[in-house]
């Protein structure tokens, strides 16, 4: 197997494209999916102190807009990336935009950690939060390369 003819980028951005495509139909398809669960099921599988399994649905579906937009975003990353060099404004934006909503997301899943428990939940919440941290420090690390390439294209 030849590496070199391995397009990786194009090949995350068909990936990406799948998923922005699948991921709506899943959140839509999914308070149907649940619906039939007995609630047994859903306390066993899902969450552990569901008093309704509505409550769990839209902590679910909360946190899937944000990850749909988060793919979103890192498409238009992956887009700018392929068309032209890694290193534009915009694509610290995007990193800074992936980053807030990651953040929102680890809000949104400490909520659920107090209102509705599950054992994944705190764990997938301080994964969201290192995940904001590490955009913040990479759109960091993308500026200071923009810079650095803007002050050597002035440099004779």
């Amino acid at each position: 197997m030849n590496i070199g003819k391995w397009n990786i980028p194009l090949i995350l951005k068909r990936l990406l494209e799948l998923m922005l495509i699948l991921s709506p139909i899943l959140l839509i398809a999914l308070p149907f999916l649940l619906a039939p669960l007995e609630q047994d099921v859903v306390n066993t599988h899902i969450s552990s102190y569901a008093q309704n399994r509505w409550v769990t649905l839209a902590f679910l579906e909360i946190c899937g807009v944000f990850c749909w937009l988060i793919l979103l975003f890192l498409q238009k990353l992956l887009s700018t990336t392929i068309k032209n060099s890694p290193f534009v404004y915009k694509n610290v934006y995007y990193l800074k935009y992936i980053s807030y909503l990651c953040a929102v997301t680890a809000v949104v899943l400490i909520a659920k950690t107090f209102i509705d428990f599950s054992i994944l939940t705190p764990v997938v919440a301080v994964i969201s939060l290192l995940a904001s941290l590490f955009c913040q420090t990479l759109a960091a690390v993308f500026d200071k390369a923009i810079r650095l390439k803007d002050e050597n294209d002035l440099t004779i």
